[in-house]
């Protein structure tokens, strides 16, 4: 996921600040903003961890063993592993929700977009079963498990043309106002909603409450 846009994505936010606790009370936004935070879902969880490590911060400690065990995977002996892929695959996983992803404003994710190889003896299960996970190669040259020859030729995949939609949002609706509050609730804006917030908030002068435009 880490295509770069030709365009810079810009994306705009109204925040709502209780000006008297110097508190976030909410955020409105659109389909963009909530498209970013929605895609959190999608990220492996060795993607979150190996982007987590390039932050020196003691909040991302709780980690704890998932760092031990990203890291017991960095030092594994090459030669203990059942092919020389297997490393690079748990280390850079791939998201199933690329195609979708790649079409975000911000990408989160730096993984780059996968590219399959299976190797080139025709007979070999390794090109008969090649959507089995487990003999693709990612690496053009990589050896194949099967059959030990070079595997070099790139699979050809069916794929909708209907599969991504560019039109509108990702995965929410661009015709609607979010508001996502600051443990990260998200809503569709109504009315109701920011009543309950203000009330929630013991808000009761608005004159306490700024708006600021981002």
């Amino acid at each position: 996921m880490a295509d770069t846009k030709t365009i810079e994505a810009k994306i705009s936010i109204k925040v709502i600040v209780d000006k008297a606790k110097k508190r976030v009370v909410y955020v409105e936004a659109d389909h963009s903003f909530v498209d970013i935070l929605f895609s959190f879902m999608t990220l492996p969880m060795g993607t979150i961890v190996r982007l987590l490590e390039k932050h020196d911060d003691k909040k991302f400690e709780a980690l704890g063993s998932l760092n031990n065990l990203y890291q017991s995977l960095k030092d594994f002996p090459d030669c203990y592993l059942s092919s020389e892929e297997c490393k690079r695959m748990l280390l850079n996983p791939r998201s199933l929700s690329y195609d979708h992803c790649r079409n975000l404003q911000l990408q989160i994710d730096d993984t780059e977009p996968t590219q399959n190889y299976v190797c080139r003896y025709l007979f070999c299960q390794c090109y008969r079963k090649f959507m089995s996970a487990n003999i693709l190669g990612i690496r053009n040259g990589a050896k194949c498990s099967r059959c030990n020859s070079e595997m070099a030729l790139e699979p050809v995949y069916w794929c909708s043309n209907d599969s991504v939609d560019n039109d509108g949002g990702v995965f929410v609706s661009d015709i609607a106002t979010f508001i996502v509050t600051d443990d990260l609730c998200v809503e569709p804006y109504t009315s109701a909603i920011t009543i309950r917030l203000l009330t929630d908030f013991g808000i009761t002068d608005m004159n306490h409450l700024e708006e600021r435009n981002l």
